[in-house]
């Protein structure tokens, strides 16, 4: 079992709604609300998958699964305002690490402005499950979806990628007010948030967008603590910043003339670095060109949950 299979399977047998303008298949549904668009997300961790509990204190845990889910709002280029968390506790939970694990969770979406108006708990035998559903509204701005890359767009990305299970998977910062920002000023064609890898998500806007592109393997921004990692496991640095998931970074597709403005003034707080260009022919697939100009074709590798 695949879980780009069972999401196209999903896709195929999606009810239709004038009132859901794009459903399953991006980091958001965008719906057509009352007083506007908004988008819809929501994300499931589970211990033993998504975190050790060994390994993670209770409220850190909160955090994190508040911003993975406000990550996915920000790839839409939109705001986060309304959340609703779901929690399965192992029946010998202690009542102190369920108030801290709120803690975690209430106090992190407040810092981005989000209010916590309700959900569901409920005890049993298997492991802490948490589930968060968050709304957001556009604001008058067009949700960027991962089917509008261009051929000859830029490819870009903020801040600096890989090496993420050495911290950075439980302290990273949802890319929020960068997004809207860019959506506001930059005319951005696609975008998404890597949380599965970049190679792998890059291969989500080029499926569906229905293009190829050609990723730069010196622009590539590899993080110190890719570095770090390589020297553990063996493997180039290059590999975990194309692979490692939970990175949370933004990367999206925009024209050439936004992406030299856009790195010519760079307004953001974080770095944003132009890694690659969409192809101008029909060819599909994704490439890496080395510094001495040879093409290779790679396959989008990363982290699949099933």
């Amino acid at each position: 079992m695949r879980e780009s299979i069972y999401i196209k399977y999903l896709k195929r047998i999606q009810g239709v709604s004038k009132d859901v303008l794009k459903g399953i298949g991006d980091d958001a549904a965008v719906i057509r609300g009352p007083k506007g668009l908004c988008v819809l997300t929501t994300d499931t961790l589970l211990e033993g998958t998504h975190f050790r509990l060994k390994d993670t204190g209770p409220r850190a845990l909160g955090k994190k699964a508040i911003t993975t889910s406000l990550s996915d709002i920000a790839a839409m280029g939109c705001r986060a305002t309304i959340a609703l968390i779901s929690i399965a506790f192992p029946r010998s939970t202690p009542m102190r690490f369920a108030r801290q694990l709120t803690r975690g969770l209430n106090d992190t979406a407040a810092k981005y402005g989000v209010t916590v108006v309700g959900g569901d708990t409920v005890t049993g035998r298997g492991p802490l499950l948490i589930n968060v559903t968050i709304l957001g509204n556009a604001d008058g701005l067009r949700p960027v979806l991962r089917s509008g890359a261009r051929p000859g767009d830029a490819i870009m990305v903020t801040g600096e990628l890989g090496g993420t299970i050495l911290g950075k998977h439980l302290r990273f910062e949802p890319r929020l007010k960068e997004a809207v920002y860019l959506n506001k000023n930059f005319g951005l064609h696609s975008m998404i948030d890597i949380s599965d890898g970049l190679s792998l998500d890059m291969g989500h806007i080029l499926e569906e967008s229905g293009v190829g592109a050609v990723l730069y393997e010196e622009q590539i921004p590899i993080s110190k603590a890719a570095y770090t990692l390589a020297r553990r496991t063996g493997k180039n640095p290059l590999h975990h910043a194309l692979t490692d998931g939970e990175d949370y970074e933004l990367l999206f597709t925009l024209s050439k003339s936004h992406a030299e403005r856009l790195v010519k003034k760079n307004p953001l707080k974080v770095p944003v670095t132009r890694i690659g260009h969409i192809r101008l022919d029909k060819g599909r697939g994704l490439f890496l060109k080395d510094k001495a100009g040879k093409l290779r074709r790679i396959r989008p590798e990363g982290y699949e949950h099933l």
